[in-house]
């Protein structure tokens, strides 16, 4: 254990940890956000602000933190945990999140979840709601998550059963449906 005299007003933060990445990770987040919240044991969220490169921008980070409602912070959780939740999901069926199909898939399951209502009934629609972000024609969409679905573990499977095994998975994931129901 080492032991050290801090000056008045300097705060240390040390993280221990074996793996190299969760420390790159973390010091990235630092690096692009300025602040990261921690959650402990309670519930309590403490956030850990980083200064080093503008330290009146820091404590603008602190106050616009502090000034936010919980009904606002609570739906941010909420659309957090969802982002997650789809990227965890389709990454673990194979899916490269640098293709522009992978990423028409993410954004239709993500507004579906967001706004609650069920996929497009046909793919056709999914195409044109999602290639519509993206400045595509219905071709370039359909190719694109062709392509994506191609490259991942669920090649032999049909575009519309692949969004709705990915939609199950989320739903499961997210707590929304037992995994023991049968539909």
């Amino acid at each position: 254990m080492e032991n050290r005299v801090l000056k008045r007003g300097s705060v240390e933060m040390s993280v221990v940890c074996s793996d190299l990445s969760l420390l790159e990770s973390i010091n990235t987040l630092l690096r692009d956000n300025g602040v990261i919240a921690v959650e402990d044991d309670f519930g309590i969220l403490h956030y850990i602000v980083d200064a080093r490169n503008n330290r009146k921008e820091a404590a603008g980070k602190v106050t616009s933190i502090s000034s936010q409602d919980g009904s606002a912070s609570e739906r941010n959780k909420e659309e957090a945990f969802l982002d997650v939740c789809i990227k965890t999901v389709l990454r673990e069926y194979g899916f490269d999140m640098s293709l522009i199909g992978s990423n028409l898939i993410y954004n239709a399951v993500y507004s579906s979840f967001r706004r609650g209502v069920p996929l497009p009934p046909t793919m056709k629609s999914l195409y044109v709601e999602s290639s519509r972000e993206y400045g595509l024609s219905l071709q370039q969409a359909e190719r694109d998550v062709r392509y994506a679905i191609m490259r991942s573990s669920l090649t032999k499977m049909r575009s519309r059963a692949v969004v709705r095994c990915i939609q199950s998975r989320i739903e499961r994931r997210m707590g929304l449906r037992d995994p023991l129901e049968w539909k």
